[in-house]
């Protein structure tokens, strides 16, 4: 937990212990897009793309889908088949995409960080820490507009000729006093996972999970302890 007011980690534990990380992985795939593309553009959609399981837009091959939408999918919705389109897209290959990913990852100052894909599913190889997934939320949620879309509650859209909504994973958004912008992950392996910012009268903390039986839980306590270490700000008529 880091306290961005302030500049201080208000609380730490096994933060450069190496574990998997879900969909978390999602914030560095949303922030390379961006750097390659501003999120303009579309892509045409291939098989490829789509034979991947189980959360899915689901992308329909031949469709066009702009780069913003499949931004939106992968952040909001964490869909999997977003995640490959747009690496293959902005690198015109997956492999390409993830050498990049670990490349921006060493640019950040990540030294126990390695991906394999851009979605987050289990693959051995695949490791992040509490303190590097830090790094990559603060330069992830930096841009405006990854910051915004991660806290956007749902969206509607069309795909495949088909009306669809598509709801914010983070369970919390709405629910919690504050909650902001985040990012959630679980697999069977890496359980739960989840990067997130929460602001509360003008002072905002930072909190990474991993490796969490329930992140929900986890985050309510970690985030209350945090807001409690937080000293009221006084105007100098208020103090007296």
């Amino acid at each position: 937990m880091y306290d961005a007011t302030t500049h201080k980690v208000l609380f730490a534990k096994n933060d450069d212990v190496p574990y998997a990380p879900a969909s978390t992985t999602k914030l560095m795939t949303a922030l390379l897009v961006y750097e390659k593309t501003g999120f303009k553009g579309e892509v045409r959609i291939k098989k490829e793309d789509t034979l991947i399981q189980p959360s899915h837009v689901p992308l329909v091959p031949g469709e066009v889908v702009s780069i913003y939408q499949l931004v939106e999918e992968l952040l909001i919705g964490s869909c999997n088949d977003a995640a490959l389109a747009l690496a293959r897209a902005c690198s015109g290959s997956v492999e390409k995409f993830v050498e990049e990913m670990n490349h921006k990852a060493q640019l950040l100052g990540c030294l126990n960080t390695h991906f394999v894909n851009p979605h987050g599913l289990f693959e051995p190889g695949q490791y992040t820490t509490a303190r590097d997934l830090m790094r990559i939320f603060q330069a992830a949620i930096r841009i405006p507009t990854i910051s915004q879309i991660c806290q956007t509650r749902m969206i509607h859209f069309q795909n495949g000729g088909i009306k669809r909504v598509m709801y914010n994973h983070n369970r919390l958004l709405g629910r919690y006093s504050g909650m902001g912008p985040a990012k959630t992950g679980w697999t069977r392996i890496s359980q739960h996972t989840y990067a997130a910012a929460c602001e509360r009268n003008g002072h905002t903390l930072y909190l990474t999970i991993l490796h969490s039986p329930d992140k929900w839980y986890d985050a309510r306590i970690l985030f209350d302890y945090g807001f409690a270490q937080v000293k009221p700000q006084y105007t100098v008529e208020e103090k007296f």
